[in-house]
Formats: structure tokens, C-alpha cells, sequence
């Protein structure tokens, strides 16, 4: 099956136009109409209802979706499998982490990829759940690790620990001391926000929410104030943020961690290996949180 059709079909699913998809594609409307044409011909079933209103999927257009997810992500993995630099074959191995796991992370599993498999090709990327969970379907990357994933068909995922998030403060090392009016809220996952919520009521609605760890860190470093932490960061943090410290007495969060593979490579050696060795780092870095709630 052509390649460029499966493209352009999904391309038509986000845009729900054509004239919209030439302009993305760089290609002609009567083109993209010609592929979606070819494309239900070849299926033998039509994919778009076309109208002024654009192009919505029939009910066949979206069942059509997670195969042609599969086609695609097939037809990426073999290419990267046949691939080789200097005509000896070499394996590909490509990890997306979750930003706030990655930076004390992806280093020591680096090296310990190295010394299992010296001749691996490593591509390692920091990004955000969503965008992971894409790109191990679409076969662009191996496996991911991530807070919160999404349930596809096409993707396995296994939970690898837990990480604890801690409350940091420059102001207060105790949780019945702290200013309300300098925390800063960071939303992390949507089951983050809710053991957040319900165990701090009072700062559902903060003054000051932030998108990311290392936007808090940079707040913290600069204008002070107090913040929920992953556990992993903490002891960077309290090196390089003047009077940071530990909260006495704040309940800790937990989230948990997982490791997401498309189901193509559920039994792969080499991403298998590359998950195993994760989870190890992983569980050798998390330390015990501070019994902080009594």
C-alpha cells in the first residue's frame, strides 16, 4: 500500500479538510482528493463524507485509523531495522523520557546500554507524555517512560516504580509555618493534580501554576517560595537553590512511572534490555520519602 495515501489520510482525520491538508502537505487540493480516491478504492470503502463543512470520517474512516497507525509504524520500524551506517548492521535504539525523570537518568542508562551493547545506535530525547505516547505509535521511537499514559490497542505499557513528589521551600522547613501566598502549584499529571487537590484543598486554586519542573526550579532559584518536587530532583535542588529545604510535616505525593512500548516490540531483546536496565536505575535512585505527615 502506497505510503504517501496513509499519510494523507491521516493527515484529512486532524484536519477534517483537504484544502487544509494541501496547505500542511505542500501539496495540491485535487492531489489530496486523488490519494483519499485511490486510497477508498483500493479499500473498497469510502473513507470522507465530503461538503462545505469539509470532510468528516465515515464509521469505516475511523475503524480504518488504528490500522493505518500500524502500517505506518511497521513500515518505520523496518526501515530503522534494515538500516545500517558503514554496511555492517548496527541496532537502533530510541528512549523518550518524561522531562522531569530524564535528567538524572538518562546518563547512567546510557552508559549501562553502552557496556551490554557497545555497537548500539542511541537517540535519546526529554519530552512530554503526549507527544512520547505519538511517537511510539507512529514507530518513531522504541519505548518511552512517562507519568501518565493514554490506553491505545497498540501500545504496552508496565508500571516501574513509583516517584515521590516533596514539598520544597526557601522560606519554612515546617508545613505549619509556610506561606500559602509563595506556593507555587505545578501541574504535572491530571492524577498528580488529583492526590494534589485532595490532600491541599486549600491550593487547588494557587496563585501561581506552572506547566513544568523546570519552570518551578527556575522560580525557586529566582524569586523563592514553595513547591512540589519530584524526588529524583530534590538533592540537585537543595545544592543550587540558596536556603531550599525539605517541608517538615507536608504529606508526599506519589505518581506512578511507566515504561510504554509499541505492541510491535513487546518482545524486542534489545528494547526489552533497554527497559529492564531503566527500571533498575530508576528503582537504585529512588530513595525512601521523609515520613513528612506526621
Amino acid at each position: 500500500m502506497n505510503r504517501l495515501l496513509l499519510l494523507t489520510y491521516m493527515d484529512v482525520l486532524v484536519t477534517r479538510n483537504f484544502n487544509r491538508t494541501a496547505e500542511r502537505l505542500n501539496i495540491t487540493q485535487s492531489t489530496v482528493s486523488a490519494r483519499i480516491r485511490q486510497l477508498e478504492d483500493e479499500l473498497g470503502v469510502r473513507l470522507f463524507e465530503r461538503g462545505r463543512g469539509g470532510a468528516a470520517p465515515t464509521a469505516a474512516g475511523r475503524r480504518f485509523e488504528p490500522h493505518c497507525r500500524s502500517f505506518l509504524a511497521a513500515w518505520t520500524m523496518a526501515r530503522r531495522d534494515l538500516s545500517t551506517g558503514d554496511g555492517a548492521p548496527r541496532p537502533n535504539l530510541r528512549l523518550q523520557v518524561q522531562f522531569s525523570i530524564a535528567k538524572p537518568m538518562l546518563v547512567e542508562w546510557s552508559q549501562a546500554i553502552r557496556e551490554q551493547e557497545p555497537c548500539a545506535n542511541l537517540y535519546l530525547e526529554a519530552n512530554f507524555s503526549e507527544q512520547i505516547q505519538r511517537d511510539i505509535l507512529s514507530g518513531d521511537s522504541d519505548l518511552g517512560i512517562v507519568y501518565a499514559p493514554q490506553t491505545y490497542p497498540d501500545i504496552s505499557m508496565t508500571e516501574i516504580g513509583l516517584e515521590h513528589f516533596v514539598l520544597l521551600s526557601t522560606d519554612s522547613a515546617t508545613y505549619d509555618n509556610l506561606d500559602w501566598r509563595r506556593y507555587i502549584k505545578v501541574a504535572y499529571t491530571s492524577y498528580f493534580e488529583h492526590q494534589h487537590d485532595a490532600l491541599i484543598p486549600e491550593m487547588a486554586q494557587s496563585p501561581t501554576t506552572l506547566g513544568s519542573e523546570d519552570l518551578a526550579a527556575h522560580f525557586l532559584r529566582n524569586e523563592g517560595g514553595a513547591a512540589y518536587m519530584p524526588s529524583h530532583a530534590v538533592p540537585m535542588l537543595l545544592q543550587t537553590v540558596p536556603g531550599l529545604a525539605q517541608v517538615q510535616g507536608a504529606p508526599v505525593i506519589p505518581q506512578p512511572v511507566y515504561s510504554i512500548v509499541h505492541s510491535r516490540k513487546r518482545h524486542d531483546r534489545l528494547s526489552n534490555m533497554a527497559m529492564a536496565t531503566f527500571r533498575k536505575i530508576f528503582q537504585d535512585q529512588s530513595t525512601e520519602p521523609i515520613d513528612n505527615v506526621g
